[in-house]
């Protein structure tokens, strides 16, 4: 009984700190996210590595020896955690062209001075055609208005190497004119979507159960993660204080269900809802409905 309580208290201290955590960085996370959303191509993938950094960052929190340093070191974690996604996707493409682009060329006086001024938003969704460190440096420059020596400390290079990659990279976005096409949905895909998000929204639980297999894996970011038999996941919903809906759409290209809330007379996209498939059966839920700036800098379009 007396380790059940220690072990007890000892997660109600850690809870507590936790939470203390996060309203501490509770600024910061938008900009963390942004920043993760155009590394990564994706708001959704983008929380995804930021529900990673945060928590690697709690966990080594005592190696922060100067706080004033908070900023810079999570930009740094969330770096890493960029990079080691983009190459698990270009593994898993199995691409054989090099993954590393980081030769840093010279700038010569010949070289248009346009390409060293600063990107434009509309020029920011497409910094996911760019190499890694390129990438990195145009978002923390031209996007985030970091200084070049704040840029060199978060991807681990010198204030040379960032003006390099920053050269390259604008260089490349101006001669962009698209970024690449959406996935499309197969018939089969689009017609399991259709029926949850039916389902949902005429709160037909019975039917919805049905679509999703019996030890389904539900997690509610910042609040669950675990099985869905084991949450009151529908009621919670019923129960939200405002008039929502459910609609098919894509975030940043990515075919999802989109969570749209009543405002006015409007229908405005506020979060999403990635699902897994098997067999005709939905296996993982994966829900952002309590993440308010997900869709921020996200490109959503959503069938109203």
């Amino acid at each position: 009984m007396e380790r059940t309580t220690t072990a007890a208290g000892l997660q109600a201290s850690l809870d507590v700190t936790r939470k203390q955590f996060l309203a501490v960085i509770g600024e910061l996370r938008p900009k963390l996210h942004r920043f993760c959303t155009r590394m990564c191509g994706s708001a959704l993938d983008g929380e995804d590595v930021v529900q990673e950094v945060l928590a690697q960052a709690f966990y080594n929190l005592p190696s922060l020896k100067d706080q004033s340093r908070l900023e810079p070191w999570l930009f740094r974690i969330a770096h890493h955690k960029c990079v080691d996604l983009l190459r698990q996707e270009k593994r898993q493409r199995e691409d054989t062209v090099p993954y590393e682009e980081e030769h840093e060329s010279q700038t010569t006086g010949a070289e248009s001075e346009l390409d060293d001024e600063p990107i434009s938003e509309t020029l920011a969704p497409l910094v996911g055609e760019l190499p890694p460190k390129e990438r990195a440096a145009v978002l923390l420059k031209d996007v985030l208005q970091y200084r070049l020596a704040e840029v060199a400390e978060v991807v681990d290079s010198t204030v040379g190497g960032v003006k390099a990659a920053l050269h390259r990279g604008r260089a490349k976005l101006r001669a962009l004119h698209a970024a690449p096409s959406p996935v499309e949905l197969d018939r089969r895909q689009r017609e399991l979507l259709d029926s949850y998000v039916a389902c949902f929204n005429r709160h037909d639980w019975l039917a919805l159960r049905r679509l999703i297999q019996v030890d389904a894996r539900l997690e509610v970011v910042d609040k669950f993660v675990g099985k869905l038999e084991e949450t009151g996941y529908f009621s919670n919903y019923v129960a939200l204080p405002c008039e929502w809906k459910l609609s098919l759409g894509r975030v940043d290209g990515e075919p999802v269900i989109v969570h749209l809330k009543k405002v006015g007379a409007d229908w405005r996209p506020h979060a999403a809802i990635r699902l897994w498939w098997r067999d005709g059966k939905v296996v993982r839920i994966k829900d952002y409905v309590h993440v308010e700036y997900l869709l921020r800098d996200a490109q959503t379009e959503a069938e109203q």
